[in-house]
């Protein structure tokens, strides 16, 4: 219960920290650090259990949330079903490390996920499908995101794909080597169960395209995401809280 109290206090310690994007109401932050690690470092339940207090603080009204917001509005708002997601992140991060025998198809499986959906930006881009679409003002209309680019920025994207997606293949071979592969996918599962629930929510607020979601709560937040994910893989491998927890 200490544990889950502290866990609950560090993520409100990490909220100030908030880097709004103009073309989305999410902006980007440290708190999913924190859920991560809670499940990896107090399992499922203490670690969703943290979650659920920070989340009851913030609706008390504390300023626990992103930039110091809080109460009730926050959790209804088009940003709120992050807020909601993170005790379910944190249980199913903690219980993927519990269940040790899980199939390596299950382990890869969000991981595969957020490939494709890096991979979806790449095709997008270079084959111009019109999968990625943004509010043009001017037409009042939803436009291809391509479009609304210039060649110099849509091959910038095509090189960032294609980096991403080998950088992340390489990736899975280094996580193994340093035997924090399971600690790593776990929390690749967990990221997926947030933008899940965040676009969601996105959606029934905002009534917005998938597409336009998927630019806008899904899209910019890979890479840092993923960035976040290994620092606090390291942490839980390196950190010995189990003595603690007996």
């Amino acid at each position: 219960m200490v544990f889950a109290a502290l866990f609950a206090a560090l993520t409100a310690a990490v909220s100030p920290f908030k880097i709004p994007l103009g073309f989305t109401p999410v902006p980007i932050t440290l708190q999913t650090l924190m859920v991560l690690l809670s499940g990896a470092m107090l399992g499922p339940y203490y670690g969703a259990l943290a979650m659920i207090l920070y989340i009851l603080v913030g609706a008390l009204g504390l300023p626990v949330f992103a930039g110091g917001g809080s109460g009730i509005g926050a959790l209804l708002g088009p940003s709120g079903g992050y807020l909601f997601s993170y005790f379910i992140a944190a249980f199913v991060v903690g219980k993927m490390l519990e269940k040790k025998n899980l199939t390596s198809f299950i382990k890869y499986l969000s991981f595969i996920v957020v490939i494709a959906l890096i991979a979806i930006v790449f095709i997008d881009s270079t084959l111009n499908i019109g999968i990625m679409k943004l509010w043009d003002s001017s037409s009042k209309s939803y436009l291809p995101m391509i479009s609304m680019l210039s060649s110099m920025q849509r091959s910038i994207i095509i090189i960032l794909s294609i980096t991403i997606l080998i950088a992340l293949l390489f990736l899975v071979f280094y996580l193994k080597k340093k035997k924090i592969d399971d600690i790593a996918l776990a929390m690749f599962a967990g990221t997926l169960v947030i933008y899940i629930l965040g676009s969601i929510q996105g959606k029934i607020v905002t009534d917005l395209p998938w597409s336009a979601i998927f630019v806008g709560w899904v899209l910019p937040f890979i890479i840092g995401d993923t960035i976040k994910l290994l620092i606090a893989a390291y942490i839980a491998k390196s950190a010995d809280i189990e003595k603690y927890m007996r």
